[in-house]
């Protein structure tokens, strides 16, 4: 099964992480999803294409509504468990965190850091993804819902009379089908290229690369872009050309023995 017939490309460039966590696993490994949401965007998406896959979170409604899904999907819904990561039974050799670091205080997030590392195999990966605390995206956010544009978007009938006018142009609902989360946390960490790379090494890991996601990510990009193919395909090109300044970063590190 193709990766792209299970994640859409969209202006935050899920189906280009996709493929970067894909590029660094293999079929032999066991891979654990640490804040895994519903598992719609990457532990479904990897159970489909025959890898063997764990997800797990704190949060119960969203693992629940993953755990639905995955047994609609035909798959296993208990690989799927409402988990702290310190009692993980399993010894993964990738865990991926995507999306995930940012919504955690820095003292857990120290602590979860020692307790990764050690529930990795030896030279175990680390696949995490985190938005960059001071780029384009979290501009966007705080225009967004902070001076609450968006809402007034939405209460003026925009927001659904650009629905229409897209939907028109492309021939199809480009939005997702179902949510990657059912939690609301906020964002307790703003990293940057450096000090997400400084975080790791402080905590035993070795980063072997680091790339950035896309240039431009937020609501009104999403909102305006999503669904055209070349403005989507432009902007995950400008995320690898400008990591330091990209909406986020795909860090891949290993565990150092």
């Amino acid at each position: 099964m193709r990766q792209n017939d299970m994640v859409n490309e969209n202006i935050y460039g899920h189906l280009k992480r996709l493929h970067w966590i894909v590029s660094n696993i293999n079929k032999e490994a066991t891979i654990v999803e640490f804040g895994c949401g519903t598992g719609y965007m990457i532990s479904l998406p990897l159970a489909k294409m025959g890898y063997t896959i764990f997800g797990i979170d704190l949060d119960r409604e969203s693992i629940a509504f993953g755990q639905e899904l995955f047994r609609k999907e035909g798959f296993n819904p208990n690989v799927l468990k409402t988990l702290d990561i310190s009692e993980l039974d399993v010894v993964p050799d990738v865990i991926i965190a995507s999306e995930v670091f940012e919504h955690i205080q820095n003292e857990d997030l120290n602590r979860i850091l020692n307790i990764i590392r050690n529930k990795l195999k030896p030279m175990g990966k680390l696949l995490i993804t985190v938005p960059n605390g001071y780029g384009w995206f979290e501009m966007e956010s705080f225009l967004w819902f902070g001076v609450m544009i968006g809402r007034l978007l939405e209460t003026t009938k925009i927001i659904s009379v650009i629905h229409k006018i897209k939907l028109f142009l492309l021939g199809r609902d480009i939005e997702p089908t179902y949510p990657a989360t059912l939690s609301n946390s906020s964002h307790l960490q703003s990293f940057t290229f450096s000090s997400i790379q400084n975080l790791l090494q402080r905590h035993g890991f070795e980063v072997t690369n680091i790339q950035g996601s896309v240039l431009f990510a937020g609501p009104f990009s999403n909102l305006l872009f999503t669904g055209f193919k070349h403005i989507m395909k432009l902007n995950n090109m400008l995320g690898t050309w400008f990591p330091h300044i990209a909406s986020g970063f795909y860090v891949t590190c290993r565990r150092i023995n």
